[in-house]
């Protein structure tokens, strides 16, 4: 079978957002299927880069959004250029200005025909954001009605809080929706990666809940066979994304150090997030952040801390990611600092750590500076979860629903 997966960003993208379709084509290949992709050319690709995906057939588009329009505007004109296509331009165009596949409708379909012509395509596996991908994809599944045709999303698509949705205008988000409908029907199966957001489309697209699939996120085993364990765990850590709107409870965790300094606190965060609020002596030097390092030795530092101290903002509540499989696996407990959501019963349920409401962070947190955390992992089952088994599962599905 040949499977073609369209992911906008993939290797040697650090970006987030091509790291499932990445490890999945791995699988998919290992399975003795066989495998190209069509992804966005990075300005400083090397074919070395991709040794690791070796068989894997790499079809690279040019990026044509420009980087300017995603936030990272630095010279003058490319800020006049920014308030221009967002204040102006934005206004006459039906389409999200800030979905960087906007330009890619002809030169996508035209590879998938170039592709389908040397190889026809079995399977066709989407993914978005970019959102206007699945929608493109969708045209290219009317001319070619056997082709299986998969819709994966990442984030929340209409209902989410990423890629300007929130602020449109009505006209401008009614286009949204019919690019969703469109997708979801055309598509053969919608897949998403945490059940919320398959809550939400089973009780929106209730004349389709037969296409609906969770797909969860995975994680590797074998990148954590090296870790070593020592004793005692000593502070807390984070590695990611630091999520914007946390302002108020990181003020407050510098209240709690500073009121608590004969104490053993220590938080090391590792990111690439740009956080002006944390300066090299806030909170006594007891939070300090650094640069993004080697998985291998962040996880190293992981599995030697006392806890993995989490904070998301209330959008975040049930963002349920891979690095949580990966922690768990690890055995490290986890400190959650949210709202009520997907992830405080991921951690409750499963008794993997900790959660505790921002209202409650400052009567809370203290107890567990010095104190013991409990975690049982025996009570889940993460093995499920490894990227082997779940494309396992997935290819289950396939062959039941489409042989």
């Amino acid at each position: 079978m040949h499977f073609v997966i369209v992911s906008y960003t993939f290797p040697p993208s650090k970006e987030i957002g091509g790291r499932r379709w990445a490890k999945f084509s791995k699988e998919l290949r290992n399975a003795g299927l066989q495998v190209s992709v069509i992804c966005s050319k990075e300005n400083d690709y090397k074919e070395s880069d991709l040794e690791e995906y070796a068989g894997i057939t790499i079809n690279h588009l040019p990026k044509y959004y420009p980087v300017w329009l995603e936030g990272h505007a630095k010279t003058l004109f490319e800020k006049i250029a920014y308030k221009l296509c967002v204040s102006v331009l934005s206004k006459f165009i039906k389409n999200n200005i800030f979905d960087r596949g906007v330009a890619w409708k002809k030169p996508l379909i035209a590879t998938l025909n170039k592709i389908n012509k040397s190889k026809p395509i079995d399977v066709l596996i989407v993914s978005g954001a970019p959102f206007s991908l699945l929608y493109y994809a969708s045209k290219f599944k009317l001319e070619n009605k056997n082709v299986v045709y998969i819709a994966d999303i990442r984030d929340p698509w209409t209902w989410g809080n990423l890629f300007g949705i929130p602020n449109m205008s009505a006209q401008k988000k009614q286009f949204q929706e019919y690019m969703e409908l469109t997708a979801i029907k055309t598509c053969d199966m919608f897949v998403y990666p945490t059940k919320n957001m398959g809550d939400f489309l089973l009780q929106k697209y209730k004349d389709y809940t037969d296409k609906f699939y969770l797909l969860p996120h995975a994680y590797e085993p074998d990148k954590f066979k090296n870790i070593v364990k020592t004793n005692p765990k000593k502070g807390f850590i984070y590695g990611g994304t630091l999520y914007s709107a946390i302002d108020d409870y990181i003020k407050d965790l510098e209240v709690i150090v500073n009121q608590n300094l004969d104490t053993t606190f220590n938080w090391e965060i590792y990111t690439s997030t740009e956080y002006p609020l944390i300066s090299s002596w806030f909170a006594n030097g007891r939070i300090k952040v650094y640069g993004l390092i080697p998985e291998t030795e962040l996880f190293q530092k992981i599995a030697n801390a006392k806890a993995y101290l989490a904070f998301f903002p209330p959008s975040d509540k049930d963002l349920i990611s891979t690095k949580f499989f990966e922690i768990v696996y690890i055995g490290t407990p986890i400190i959650y600092v949210g709202e009520e959501g997907e992830v405080a019963r991921f951690i409750r349920e499963n008794k993997l750590g900790v959660h505790i409401l921002p209202k409650n962070l400052m009567d809370e947190l203290p107890k567990y500076i010095d104190g013991e955390i409990t975690v049982e992992n025996n009570s889940f089952d993460v093995t499920k979860y490894s990227f082997t088994n779940v494309t396992k599962e997935f290819l289950k599905i396939l062959q039941h629903k489409f042989n």
